[in-house]
């Protein structure tokens, strides 16, 4: 396995800036097919960045020749595929699935599998059509029976638009959640109560959820109705309004609960 290592870290290292840091290793072969410009390293293959780790038993490493301005060319990494038990962590976030692929040029990654997965502070993350992330508008995409959970609460959506903003030391921390239904209205389960909706925003930082659009609260067969609702996630609470922001009709079904 050693000289595989070696071998792919001379040959990265005729890349950019951008690609040198990269290492690949792998516990059977890599073979480098000069003509078609690609690498693929075979059994547990392993790629790190820094701090960015990407396994699978199968990584593909396509890289193109570029001329640059002073007319000497130089062999660019374009692409990493990553097949069969993909794991990866990238900045903390830990993401498993069956297929990873990342486009340097336009900096996208997207993660798939029978769910894709994702780990993060906010909790688990999974994707039956995958997870895409989007680096240079610093946002992801997550698509099809997106299920968030942790110890606290769970949201069902069939999408997923999460905003991040990155501390100094290029850290991301989600800063706004975007919440869609498609079929099915979008679900937001605690211990006290079930919530309903259209569209929602998940504000991580505030702990809270806004729920727009036929929003429907059941809380022990108790049934609210109206517009618009907020979920604080640290009591558990919802607050029924009409509208956010201003009055509006509300209405509500209680039921008399026998006493034991």
């Amino acid at each position: 396995m050693k000289k595989y290592l070696l071998s792919l870290i001379c040959l990265l290292t005729s890349y950019t800036a951008h690609a040198q840091n990269i290492i690949i290793d792998a516990d059977q072969k890599v073979e480098w097919y000069r003509d078609e410009q690609k690498i693929i390293a075979y059994g547990n293959a392993v790629a790190t960045k820094g701090n960015n780790i990407l396994k699978g038993n199968k990584l593909t490493a396509v890289y193109e020749t570029v001329q640059l301005e002073d007319k000497t060319q130089k062999d660019q990494l374009q692409k990493i595929f990553s097949d069969e038990n993909v794991w990866l962590n990238i900045n903390g976030s830990i993401g498993t699935g069956t297929h990873f692929e990342y486009d340097l040029p336009t900096a996208i990654a997207k993660l798939t599998g029978n769910p894709a997965k994702l780990q993060n502070e906010t909790g688990d993350i999974t994707a039956t059509n995958g997870i895409t992330y989007y680096k240079k508008e610093n946002k992801s995409i997550a698509l099809g029976n997106v299920i968030i959970k942790n110890d606290e609460y769970t949201i069902y959506a069939n999408k997923m638009i999460s905003y991040f903003e990155s501390d100094k030391q290029g850290q991301n921390s989600i800063k706004r959640v975007e919440i869609y239904a498609d079929n099915q209205p979008i679900k937001i389960i605690n211990k006290q109560a079930e919530v309903t909706g259209k569209r929602g925003i998940y504000l991580p930082r505030e702990d809270k959820i806004k729920i727009y659009e036929n929003v429907v609260i059941n809380q022990n067969n108790d049934i609210l109705r109206g517009n618009y609702a907020e979920t604080d996630l640290k009591t558990g609470i919802s607050r029924l309004l009409g509208q956010e922001n201003k009055s509006g009709r509300v209405t509500g079904i209680f039921h008399n609960k026998k006493k034991k």
